[in-house]
């Protein structure tokens, strides 16, 4: 596909190094740029909690002045609507710094908002970040409030709570705490397996996704209850999916906890079979006795439990009744497109499949016939999310990928459309997005010579996405193009709590570099 210029002819001549030499310490370059990238991104945050005091900026509180004030008085708590913006604030790579400085500055007094928010919060990123800033503050205060938020329902903020919590030193009187709110993760974790052997393809495979959520949640807790180093070797190798685990990991763990924990720490990793799996929370738990099915159970929690995708997925193969069809009302009203799609897709198909319970939501909610009625079908959009989703699957970068990470990630790409001829970046440009092709065919110049060309399912400019260089080449569209964009600071941001998605970018880059390699040798024999 790729078609590499001409004149390594000419570099030889004047270096006396052999193209192929110079292609692969580029590759090496490249690779070890990637891999320094990959370790700032993951640091970036952490980081920015660990720096001394002393040497940070020295914050501004929003609409404060700059007057100084008495020593050991609090600053004024700024009013309702200057909270919300530091807040919003903390969502961005560039201002999240800066406006978790700020909220620290405040003090013990903004502890109550940032509980409000982390007790609410869908948005890993955010949870990730109020939590830090509740850390930084660390006093009993600022314990108590993230023990609040882990003994919520809130799964985004009590994960996010659980590694805040780390910074603290363990405090044996909250023991019973964690003990109810890991009984509360092993009903869940109990539910979900019970649901595995009947569940789709589909759904199996977003259900271990909650599961591998779920666990993280569980070491979160032993953390809290047991000594953390045998616990910290095991959520490493879970961390980087190791496929066989050191049995002195193992050794360790089943010395450390009660057994019947332990049995089922192991059947959560996924040590068994799933009707084993099943068997074994129930001599934990009891038996297990179902009150409805596993798609309503998941629209119930909607995202204070489950990822969008699991809640698309669930959508889709839904099929409520009359005493449960309330629950599509608000989906079809939701903020995120694959859940209004999912919705949408039900609502279309109630009226035959389920006239009972489309009557019932008529009863319950007129205004259903007015939705329909003024088109406002999130399936007409050219790209649906799901499209989005399914063509991040299936291009090398994202194969590996879960679609529930994926859905992450399509929140944050933009469906952009390019006519025959259109420039969509110049070389020397200071633009950082990746492109995906939907449809069309994208060249790729340097000067009038087409370095390489690209078609549906293909990627280009991932290496704008990672540093901030201008671009190397010109891409122009041949063809009628439709592309998904993914901007640096969305990719960041999915980035800090997705880490894993750097793993098949890295291998994608090195297959590529590979293959142009070989063909400059073809092209050079």
């Amino acid at each position: 596909m790729n078609k590499i210029t001409a004149g390594w002819s000419a570099v030889y001549g004047m270096l006396g190094v052999p193209w192929w030499g110079l292609l692969a310490g580029a590759g090496v370059l490249v690779i070890g740029g990637l891999l320094w990238l990959w370790h700032l991104g993951r640091s970036r945050q952490a980081h920015a909690n660990s720096v001394p005091e002393a040497m940070m900026p020295t914050p501004v509180s929003v609409g404060q002045s700059n007057e100084l004030r008495p020593a050991g008085t609090a600053p004024e708590l700024p009013g309702p609507a200057v909270l919300a913006q530091l807040i919003t604030t903390l969502h961005h790579k560039e201002t999240s710094l800066t406006a978790t400085n700020n909220l620290v500055v405040l003090g013990e007094a903004v502890l109550p908002v940032l509980k409000e928010h982390l007790l609410a919060v869908t948005d890993e990123v955010l949870a990730e970040r109020l939590a830090q800033v509740c850390a930084r503050l660390s006093g009993p205060a600022a314990r108590q409030a993230l023990l609040a938020v882990i003994r919520g329902r809130n799964l985004p903020g009590r994960a996010a709570a659980l590694r805040a919590l780390s910074s603290f030193s363990v405090v044996p009187a909250d023991a019973p705490l964690f003990q109810r709110v890991m009984e509360e993760e092993m009903r869940l974790a109990q539910q979900l397996l019970h649901s595995l052997p009947d569940a789709t393809t589909d759904l199996q495979q977003a259900l271990h996704y909650e599961l591998h959520r779920s666990l993280q949640r569980v070491f979160g807790l032993l953390l809290q209850l047991y000594d953390p180093n045998p616990i910290l070797e095991v959520q490493r190798s879970v961390a980087h999916f190791a496929s066989e685990w050191p049995a002195s990991q193992w050794a360790a763990l089943e010395n450390l906890l009660p057994r019947p924990l332990y049995q089922g720490v192991y059947a959560l990793l996924g040590g068994n079979h799933i009707r084993h799996q099943a068997q074994v929370f129930d001599n934990l738990l009891g038996p297990f006795v179902p009150t409805e099915t596993v798609q309503t159970l998941i629209l119930r929690r909607g995202t204070e439990a489950f990822s969008t995708w699991t809640i698309h997925v669930a959508l889709r193969q839904w099929h409520p009744a009359p005493a449960t069809v309330a629950l599509l009302y608000p989906a079809l009203l939701h903020s995120n497109q694959l859940i209004r799609e999912g919705a949408w897709e039900v609502l279309g198909r109630l009226p035959v499949q389920r006239p009972a319970a489309y009557d019932q939501l008529l009863l319950d909610h007129p205004d259903v016939a007015a939705l329909l009625a003024a088109t406002l079908d999130p399936l007409a959009a050219e790209v649906s999310a799901r499209e989005r989703v399914l063509l991040l699957k299936a291009t090398p970068l994202f194969s590996e990928t879960p679609e529930n990470v994926l859905a992450d990630i399509v929140s944050a790409v933009r469906e952009v459309v390019f006519q025959p001829q259109q420039e969509i970046f110049a070389k020397g440009a200071l633009e950082s997005s990746l492109y995906i092709l939907k449809q069309g065919t994208v060249d790729i110049f340097d000067g009038f010579q087409v370095l390489a060309s690209f078609g549906p399912g293909d990627f280009f400019g991932e290496l704008a996405l990672l540093d901030a260089e201008p671009r190397s080449a010109t891409a122009i569209a041949r063809t009628h193009t439709v592309a998904l964009r993914l901007d640096q600071e969305e990719f960041y941001n999915v980035l800090a709590t997705h880490p894993k998605v750097l793993h098949p970018l890295i291998k994608a880059l090195c297959q590529r570099l590979r293959r142009q390699n070989e063909e400059a040798q073809l092209l050079a024999s």
